[in-house]
C-alpha cells in the first residue's frame, strides 16, 4: 500500500488540499494576461499551486513558461532560457518561427540554432550579458510579448523566487522590470516568492515601483478542517486505531507548515503500516514521534547549529522556548544573556539565514521557524537557556 503523504517534491493535480481559489486565481492570470503576485513562506506549496495551476492552463489552450529564478547562476541564462523556450509559443514552420523569433528579440541580437535530432533549441545572445542584466530581461519580455501575438493563444509566464531578480538591483531594477511589463497585456505574469517580508513591501508601499501593478494573492495555511479532514483520510487506509485529536496534533506539532505536516504525516503512517492490525495512534504518541523524527534528522540540523555564533543560537533558543513573542522585553532577554539591541541582531541575521520568517495574524506579529522540526530539534538539545559565559 502506497503512502498517502507526499512530500519533498512539487505535488500535481489532485494532490493538494484546499488550494482551489488559489489555483483559480493564477490559473486565470495565465490565460487572461493578467498579473499576480503570489507570496508565500517556503513550505507552504507556493511552487505546487503555480505547478498545477500552470498544467490546468495548457489543458485550456494556454502556453505557460515556468521558471525558478534560483536555478540560474546568471540573469542572463534566464533571458535566454526565455528566448529558447519562445519558439515553442510560436507556430509553423522553423524557418518562420527562426525568423519570427529573431524579430521579436531584434534587441538581444540571438543567434537561433534548431536541433532537428532531439527538436531542441539553442541560442546565443549578441550582446553584452553581463553590465544590466535586468534591462536585459526587460528585452526579453518585450520579445515574448510580440511572440505572444504572433500565437494567437493565451500565453502566461511565471517566475518563482522573483526577490533574486529585483534584490540586486534595489528600487532601480523594480522600476525597469515595472516599466517592462505594466503595458504588456498579451503575456499574464505570476511572479511568485518566499521573502514575504520583502514583497509584501514591494507590492503594499505606495512609494515602491510595483505598487499596484497586479493582484496580490498570499498563500497561508490549509484551512484546519479541510487538512484534518485528508489527514484522516489518509490514516484510515490502515488497521489503525486514531484516537480522537490525533489528526489534529499532527497539525499542531508541525505548525501547520504544509510541507512539515506531509512529512510528519508520512513517517508516522509508515510506522503504523509496520505495527498493522493493533497501532494505535494518540496525541500523545504524535509528539513522541514528531521529537523521534527529529532527532532523526540530528545530522541535518547539527551542522547549521555549529555554524551559529552563540548569541545566534542564544536567540533561536530564545524563539523556541517563547514561542517567537516577546523577545526584545528586557526579563525575556536578560533570561537569554542577551541585551535588546544583541538579541535584534541575532534574530536579523537568523532571518536573513531563512532560518527564521515573521508571521503576522490577527495584527500581531511573531517569529516562527522556517522547519518546525529544526524547532523541535532545538527544544531537545536546549532545554534550558544557554551558559552566560559562552555568549559573544
Amino acid at each position: 500500500m502506497q503512502n498517502p503523504f507526499e512530500y519533498g517534491r512539487e505535488l500535481g493535480p489532485g494532490e493538494l488540499v484546499d488550494r482551489e481559489a488559489e489555483l483559480a486565481e493564477v490559473r486565470a492570470t495565465l490565460l487572461e494576461g493578467g498579473k499576480l503576485f503570489l507570496i508565500g513562506p517556503r513550505r507552504f506549496g507556493k511552487t505546487s499551486i503555480h505547478n498545477v495551476a500552470a498544467q490546468e492552463a495548457r489543458l485550456a489552450g494556454g502556453h505557460v513558461l515556468r521558471y525558478n529564478v534560483e536555478a540560474f547562476p546568471r540573469l542572463a541564462d534566464l533571458v535566454s532560457a526565455i528566448v529558447v523556450d519562445a519558439a515553442r509559443v510560436l507556430t509553423g514552420p522553423i524557418e518562420l518561427a527562426t525568423g519570427t523569433l529573431a524579430r521579436v528579440f531584434k534587441r538581444l541580437r540571438p543567434s537561433l540554432t534548431y536541433s532537428p535530432l532531439d527538436q531542441t533549441w539553442s541560442v546565443a545572445l549578441g550582446v553584452e550579458t553581463d553590465s544590466a542584466p535586468v534591462p536585459l530581461l526587460a528585452q526579453a519580455l518585450h520579445g515574448l510579448e510580440e511572440a505572444a501575438g504572433e500565437a494567437g493563444r493565451p500565453v502566461g509566464l511565471i517566475l518563482d523566487e522573483i526577490q533574486h531578480i529585483v534584490t540586486p538591483g534595489g528600487a532601480a531594477a523594480e522600476g525597469q522590470l515595472r516599466a517592462a511589463v505594466q503595458e504588456h497585456r498579451r503575456v499574464g505574469y505570476v511572479f511568485a516568492g518566499s521573502d514575504t517580508r520583502l514583497l509584501t513591501a514591494m507590492t503594499m508601499d505606495a512609494g515602491r515601483p510595483f505598487y499596484r501593478l497586479g493582484a496580490v494573492r498570499v498563500v497561508g495555511v490549509v484551512p484546519r478542517e479541510a487538512f484534518v479532514s485528508f489527514l484522516r483520510g489518509g490514516f484510515g487506509q490502515l488497521r489503525a486505531t486514531v484516537a480522537p485529536g490525533a489528526t489534529e496534533a499532527v497539525l499542531d506539532a508541525a505548525e501547520e507548515v504544509p510541507y512539515n505536516v506531509q512529512q510528519l504525516a508520512h513517517y508516522i503512517w509508515g510506522i503504523l503500516q509496520a505495527e498493522g492490525e493493533g497501532a494505535v495512534l494518540t496525541p500523545e504518541r504524535v509528539t513522541r514521534l514528531r521529537d523521534e523524527l527529529a532527532m532523526r534528522l540530528d545530522p541535518l540540523y547539527s551542522a547549521p547549529w555549529l555554524a551559529l555564533t552563540r548569541a545566534q543560537q542564544a536567540a533561536l533558543q530564545a524563539v523556541v522556548h517563547e514561542r517567537g513573542e516577546g523577545l526584545y522585553r528586557r526579563g525575556v532577554s536578560r533570561q537569554y544573556r542577551l541585551s535588546a539591541s544583541a538579541m535584534k541582531k541575532a534574530v536579523d541575521a537568523l532571518l536573513a539565514r531563512n532560518i527564521l520568517r515573521r508571521e503576522a495574524r490577527s495584527a500581531e506579529e511573531r517569529l516562527l521557524l522556517e522547519d518546525p522540526l529544526y524547532g523541535a530539534w532545538v527544544r531537545l538539545v536546549t532545554r534550558q537557556p544557554i551558559d552566560p559565559s559562552t555568549t559573544r
